[in-house]
This record gives structure tokens, sequence and C-alpha cells, in this order.
């Protein structure tokens, strides 16, 4: 008579993959359980129940510090191998791409409400605060994004002359400047305003006008043109110009 105890693990990644094929996405899944599905890919035969565990509360307890580290932060702060760590580092980048993937390839920002929604897709899943500008032509085409700077939770340094040459390489006539706030916070500083008024007399000489600065707060985005701000005229503006 055999002495060994049936495995109460067994047969428990097919039962996950199941949950997931039958539920059709991760709504009913906790933040360790798709951790625990994505190391399947990366770890075979191994319980991953535990380690996820641990993973999660290595990164705060959530998942959006997680995915937005490096392969190296990961395997440091983890003990991971490579392959497990970069495919964990994979998930931010790959709903940028997904989100950047719904837009045609000539992407016209002629109105405050579009400019919002594509101004958000740079910081899925950013946990610093990070600065971008966008740059377009005189029929509001996307001539091309820049990331200018990435910093801390709630701080960024600018480099004037880096600003002017990104504009000056992309060949914009307008630019829209976009930060976040990882806080949440919905509120425009006086940084946020002092900065916006740096980069319009940088630009100025140039010729290259700044339309809008629009700070983005979680799904929320918050327009300084629309707000009536420092005399920014909105692509809602610039198109009215035209007819």
């Amino acid at each position: 008579m055999s002495s060994k105890r049936p495995n109460p693990n067994a047969g428990h990644r097919e039962r996950m993959r199941a949950r997931y094929i039958k539920g059709g996405g991760l709504e009913a899944f906790a933040d360790h359980e798709i951790v625990e599905l994505l190391l399947y890919y990366g770890i075979p035969r191994v319980d991953t129940n535990k380690k996820a565990h641990k993973i999660i509360k290595e990164f705060g307890g959530n998942l959006y510090s997680l995915f937005e580290a490096s392969p190296k932060k990961i395997m440091q702060r983890t003990g991971l191998r490579e392959n497990a760590a970069v495919l964990l580092s994979l998930v931010s980048h790959l709903a940028r791409r997904y989100e950047y993937s719904k837009w045609e390839k000539r992407i016209i920002l002629s109105d405050s409400e579009t400019m919002g929604n594509y101004a958000k897709i740079p910081f899925i899943g950013k946990s610093a605060e990070c600065f971008y500008m966008f740059c377009l032509d005189n029929r509001m085409a996307l001539r091309g994004v820049e990331c200018l700077a990435e910093g801390t939770l709630d701080w960024v340094e600018l480099y004037p002359r880096q600003i002017v040459d990104y504009a000056l390489i992309n060949k914009a006539m307008y630019v829209v400047l976009a930060h976040n706030h990882p806080s949440g916070s919905t509120i425009i500083s006086e940084a946020d305003v002092n900065a916006t008024i740096s980069i319009m007399a940088q630009l100025a000489p140039f010729n290259i006008a700044v339309l809008d600065h629009i700070v983005i707060a979680g799904e929320e985005y918050i327009s300084m043109a629309e707000r009536g701000m420092l005399k920014l005229a909105g692509v809602d503006h610039r198109k009215k110009a035209k007819k």
C-alpha cells in the first residue's frame, strides 16, 4: 500500500487558466492571482502562489509599482530570474502599445477631448512624475511625442535646451505639454504654471506656440487652456481659427 499523499495543488495551474478563459478576463482575480498566473509562463512546474504574494508585498501591495519596475529591479527585489522578471515588466509597456494601436497612423489632435485622451497613454503604469511634449504641425497632425524628463513621485526637473531641441527636430509649429500627478491630485500647482511660462518663453523666439498644458491625474485630465489659464489657445481654438 502506497503511503504517498495526494498533492492538494495538483491541477491548480489548469484550474486557474480555465477560470480565466471561462470568465473572459481578470475582473474576479486578486492582484496576487494575476501575478501568479503570469508567472506560470516564466517559471515552469513550481507553485507560484506564495511567490506571487511575496512579490506583491515587496512592491507595496499593488500591481502598479510592480509592472512599472525594470527587469533588473524586479530581479534584485524578488529573486526572480530574468525570464520571469522580463515578463512582468512587459505588462505596462504592452498596455501603452495596445492603447497607441487604437489610433490611426496619421493622428489629428484637433480638439481638447481627443488631445486629453491621447495624452493619457504614455502615462499608463507610470509611478513617477513624467513630463511629455506633443509636437504638432500647422494642421494639428502629431509629428512626435517626446519624454522630456522622468522624476520622482511628486517632482520632475526639466532642461530648457532639450525642450527646444525636441521641438525643432520634430519641426513643430505647436506643442502641447503634459505631465502626470501620480498622487491623483487634480490641482494645478504654482510650479506647473511656472514651468509652462518658462517653456513658452523658450519656444517663442522660434515661433513655436504652446497650445496647452495637460495634467494627467489617474483617468482624468485637466487642461490649462480649458480653464483659461495663461491665455493658452488650446487645440479647439486653433481648429476654429483655420476655418
